[in-house]
């Protein structure tokens, strides 16, 4: 067996669904569960509905769910015009799961309050009403299908919004309900991302936790490979939005893929490599618009070669200096700052310790920071520098890489804060926000065209 996850801009219309339904059909002799997300910018635009509610901006809402509602009917008339029968069905079910979201969304909108358990129920509604049409749009094809709802096999906490699978309840129910459910089809597709918990209730895996959501089916099924489909011809060396020359990666081990994703690199969800490293499973990230490629290779390390493989960024972030007037020790000071940090889950993309300083790397706009620092200036001065950018060179034996470090400061004017990684595997440096864009066309040039 196989998984095969294809993201949301594999799934955004009437051709991208039809080249998704021809890709799974070359592979139908593997015997593939199919994952998908919701349709390119759904989620988003529930995310959007969910704050108009709170706000109680009830016509925003109301043209919120009208743009839902024919989005999802238009792409289902297109899919399925040739077979009246299932566009009704299919029209029915839409318009069932949309007028449940619309009456809770409703008691949403009418006390003004968004829990996050609440805000987990709305934005996951984009992956039932793709995978909804998407079933029906493989059996109008000729490929028998048979739809499982993810919430039933994935168990996680109550993080609603940013959930930790149960592990062992999720496997033993992914293999027992894909078992059964498989039997007599030739696919069974579920849903990325959704989720519930162990009292029913709806949560999800972090945002773009579809890869992950598909990692987990994979290795509960023990499956020969998982295939993440997206919009771009594998990894590559650096985000191809901002540089036009990147490369694509051929094979890249577990390690350096889960580095990428940390430092910012918009390739797997940080969490997805863990359940395929557990149980050997290697992941290929493929281009459904250009299913010939072959793509990248995520693997084990002794089967990927070393070296510089990418350069990973975070164009907006903040620089934070924290300084005790007393000599704390580095334990006692990472200590004192992740006691604040950690209960109020600020991120944190990179820390380094002194025996009086902390230097930190945050995402800018996260919750509860103010609270944090303000706290933390009770013992310490606090510095927040803004208008900063994170870079980093990944690959394994990074440190073999002479004059890195110096060519970083050329490029960029002035480095903040430099960082080899524990593992060995990334070197990383703070530089001016201004600075981001010429720095990585540089730095680019200099390790993967000289």
């Amino acid at each position: 067996m196989i998984v095969m996850k294809f993201g949301g801009t594999s799934v955004k219309d009437e051709a991208a669904i039809g080249r998704v339904i021809s890709i799974v059909r070359s592979r139908l002799r593997e015997r593939p569960l199919v994952v998908v997300s919701a349709l390119s910018k759904v989620t988003r635009m529930l995310c959007e509905l969910a704050q108009e509610a709170e706000a109680q901006h009830d016509d925003n809402v109301k043209a919120l769910l009208s743009r839902l509602r024919e989005r999802h009917f238009d792409l289902a008339r297109k899919l399925l015009a040739s077979r009246p029968e299932l566009l009704e069905e299919a029209i029915g079910e839409v318009e069932e799961i949309i007028g449940k979201l619309e009456t809770f969304v409703g008691g949403v909108c009418l006390i003004g309050e968004l829990s996050r358990r609440s805000e987990a129920r709305i934005i996951s509604t984009g992956e039932v009403l793709s995978s909804t049409i998407i079933s029906y749009a493989f059996n109008a094809e000729g490929v028998s299908c048979r739809l499982i709802d993810a919430r039933r096999m994935i168990i996680t906490d109550d993080n609603y919004i940013s959930a930790q699978p149960d592990m062992e309840t999720t496997e033993a129910n992914v293999r027992r309900i894909v078992g059964q459910e498989s039997k007599g089809v030739d696919i069974v597709l579920t849903q990325g991302f959704i989720a519930s918990t162990g009292a029913g209730a709806p949560s999800v895996l972090g945002f773009e936790g579809s890869d992950y959501s598909a990692a987990i089916f994979g290795s509960a099924l023990d499956a020969e490979r998982v295939e993440i489909w997206t919009d771009v011809d594998g990894i590559r060396t650096t985000d191809p939005r901002f540089i036009g020359s990147t490369r694509k990666i051929d094979v890249i081990s577990y390690e350096e893929a889960a580095e990428m994703a940390v430092m910012g690199a918009r390739v797997l969800h940080p969490l997805t490599i863990e359940p395929a490293r557990k149980r050997n499973i290697p992941i290929r990230v493929l281009n459904s618009t250009n299913p010939e490629c072959e793509g990248s290779s995520v693997v084990r390390s002794d089967e990927a070669p070393g070296g510089p493989k990418s350069v990973a960024f975070r164009s907006e972030i903040l620089f934070v200096r924290i300084r005790s007037s007393r000599l704390e020790g580095v334990t006692r000071m990472l200590g004192k700052v992740f006691a604040v940090l950690y209960p109020k889950r600020i991120p944190v993309t990179l820390a380094k310790a002194t025996e009086s300083e902390v230097c930190l790397v945050i995402p800018e706009e996260v919750d509860g920071l103010a609270e944090a620092f303000d706290e933390i200036r009770k013992w310490a001065e606090v510095t927040v520098y803004r208008d900063k950018s994170f870079i980093a060179v990944i690959g394994r034996d990074i440190v073999g890489f002479e004059g890195l470090g110096d060519k970083v400061i050329g490029f960029s004017g002035k480095v903040y804060m430099a960082n080899v990684g524990a593992n060995m595997m990334s070197e990383s440096f703070v530089i001016d926000r201004d600075r981001l864009q010429v720095t990585l066309e540089r730095l680019h040039d200099y390790i993967f065209e000289q």
